[in-house]
């Protein structure tokens, strides 16, 4: 970046500043006394570039309005890698601040807002206010060993973006450093409090089975008590109408038979004599023909409707034989049949000793739960012992109602107290697994802390060892970086400091912190930097200083820079003055636009362009180059 003119109006010291016609090439000195404006100059340069001063910042930009006015402009217009730029920056009392930046080549707005020129000044130029004010404008007291981890350094080593993602490495190991100091204690709090638990996993299914079959065994002697109900209840009435229903039966099987046989016996009659008739006489009315004749007139006329009567009335007996069996004896039977079934499986029922089917850690809960002691009743009375033959016989209706009554009754009791007994056991399951659905909800909590937090701590550690791994690929990539700059320091430098000692020093060798050694031609041998005189070692620095402002300019690929310095050599003696004034054009063909700050210069200092800063003057307007 080559400057080619400053404009600045109520700027500081100045109500109006104009530098122009300023040579690309050369030394440009700034003569002055003390308040003389030498600084302004610089600072309207800062201002204009990045919206701030040495002294000043973003929020504080009104300072720089002189005093009395409202608000105070700076326009500079610079090269950049051949291409032309102007750039504008206004503040106002309020500390507003505007910006604007053309591209005379392109005659095109580029950015029209402080935002949007600090974004588009990064991109041009590569570099921000803490990397300009640390290589291309220096004042005198900084002019000392640079600091290695400054931003500025690694900007120009090209490690920024390096040091900044190994900042944000070492920030985030940090994070989950202290992610896992948070995580482990809880970690181990929640896996004791899920071991003081003692959660067994069998236990609840266990306890949920066992109260399974007491309530499906509830439903059944329910059932059961009502089938026993309903049947004993009903059985008297039933044996009635079966007894009735079943004489009723016999009575018209007896009738149909007999119809059967008197319409076999008219059939046969009426047959004989039709087709018989004469050995038919012989047997029925031997010797009485005309009585014969007679019948078998008699029988030929009346005989068929009789066996028709006998038939229909035959048929109807059968009718009535079979509507009874079917819609009276069959339900009655089918009721019986009920009732001996529930008589036989009420008994095998409260027979059966249901805590045999209990799981034995189940078991030892009731016991306890009973004081421990678990009554058990069993169906032995000697009144139950006629279950199987009464049943048969209630089957077949042939059981005294009032027996099979009584023995309705005592199963039902038998199996209402088993009832009573099962309602306190499933009471004690009841408490049990309400407890221990607790328990197993409060372990599942645990659990899922502990998996919560497994799963923070493999992903804090992953970060950690995937974050030191990408810290150990930078900081080797770095190295390199590191090792080619300083490679490139030593060299630019060796070749500047002996036009700024005399050849007296030709070699400087300096480490990755930046400690410097130069090569002493006297002594033929490395000297700390420590072992130097003050003079010498600010002559050093000037070209140490140099050397990495060249560095800055190459690393951003640009072959012209202009650099300032501001009173460096108030430590010289007159003799070194001159000759590094005498030098300073030639020393580097990239740092080629060099600004001198300076009270005053010695006599026959030779400079490309002279600004000399009038003492109280409040404008400041140079056009003509001078030689």
């Amino acid at each position: 970046m080559i400057i080619r003119s400053i404009i600045a109006e109520n700027f500081r010291k100045f109500k109006r500043l104009e530098i122009e016609q300023i040579p690309e090439r050369g030394l440009i000195t700034v003569s002055g006394e003390n308040e003389s404006g030498k600084t302004t100059i610089a600072d309207a340069l800062s201002f204009a570039l990045f919206g701030r001063t040495f002294l000043t910042t973003e929020n504080n930009a009104s300072k720089l309005i002189a005093w009395g006015e409202n608000n105070a402009s700076v326009i500079l217009n610079f090269i950049h890698k051949g291409n032309a730029y102007q750039l504008t920056r206004i503040v106002d009392r309020q500390g507003e601040v505007d910006a604007q930046l053309f591209s005379e080549k392109e005659a095109d707005l580029i950015a029209d807002t402080p935002e949007e020129t600090e974004t588009a000044l990064q991109d041009i130029l590569g570099y921000g206010y803490e990397t300009f004010s640390d290589s291309y404008y220096l004042v005198q007291r900084e002019l000392s060993t640079p600091h290695p981890n400054s931003e500025s350094i690694k900007e120009m080593v090209g490690i920024r973006d390096y040091s900044r993602i190994s900042n944000e490495c070492r920030h985030a190991n940090e994070r989950d450093d202290e992610a896992l100091a948070s995580l482990r204690p809880r970690y181990e709090r929640a896996y004791n409090d899920l071991q003081k638990l003692g959660i067994d996993d069998t236990w609840l299914p266990e306890l949920v089975d066992t109260r399974d079959v007491l309530e499906t065994d509830q439903d059944y002697k329910n059932q059961l008590v009502m089938q026993l109900r309903h049947s004993a209840d009903s059985y008297i009435q039933d044996r009635q109408a079966y007894i009735r229903a079943t004489r009723k039966q016999r009575s018209l099987t007896v009738l149909a038979d007999l119809l059967l046989a008197a319409l076999l016996v008219a059939l046969g009659l009426w047959a004989s004599i039709k087709f018989f008739p004469e050995m038919a006489q012989r047997i029925l009315m031997p010797g009485a023909v005309q009585q014969f004749a007679a019948v078998a007139s008699w029988t030929e006329l009346w005989m068929p409707l009789l066996a028709a009567v006998l038939a229909i009335g035959f048929f109807l007996g059968m009718l009535f034989t079979w509507r009874t069996e079917d819609r009276q004896i069959a339900p009655l039977k089918q009721n019986a049949q009920l009732y001996s079934e529930a008589l036989s499986e009420s008994y095998k029922h409260a027979s059966q000793r249901l805590v045999d089917s209990f799981a034995p850690r189940s078991l030892k809960r009731i016991i306890e739960a009973s004081g421990g002691v678990l009554p058990d009743v069993e169906a032995h009375y000697e009144q139950l012992a006629r279950v199987h033959t009464l049943s048969d016989q209630v089957g077949e209706y042939q059981a005294d109602a009032i027996e099979a009554e009584e023995l309705a009754d005592a199963l039902r009791a038998h199996m209402k107290k088993q009832q009573r007994q099962n309602t306190s056991h499933l009471e004690v399951l009841h408490a049990e697994i309400e407890t221990e659905m607790e328990r197993t909800a409060t372990a599942a909590a645990f659990r899922k802390q502990l998996a919560d937090y497994d799963t923070s701590i493999r992903q804090h550690t992953r970060n950690i060892k995937v974050q030191n791994m990408a810290l150990d690929l930078l900081r080797a990539s770095a190295k390199e970086f590191t090792d080619a700059f300083n490679h490139s320091i030593t060299k630019t430098s060796g070749r500047i400091l002996p036009f700024f000692t005399h050849d007296r020093y030709s070699n400087m060798k300096i480490d990755e912190d930046l400690n410097v050694a130069v090569f002493s031609q006297e002594k033929n041998d490395f000297m700390d930097f420590d072992e130097i005189s003050s003079g010498t070692q600010r002559q050093i620095m000037l070209a140490l200083r140099i050397a990495m402002s060249e560095e800055l300019a190459r690393t951003n690929d640009n072959d012209k820079q202009f650099i300032i310095l501001d009173e460096p050599f108030a430590f010289f003696d007159h003799q070194r003055t001159v000759e590094t004034l005498k030098k300073l054009p030639a020393v580097s063909k990239v740092i080629s636009q060099v600004w001198v700050a300076s009270q005053e210069f010695p006599e026959g200092t030779v400079a490309d362009k002279q600004i000399v800063c009038p003492a109280g003057e409040d404008r400041l307007i140079t056009e003509e180059q001078e030689q």
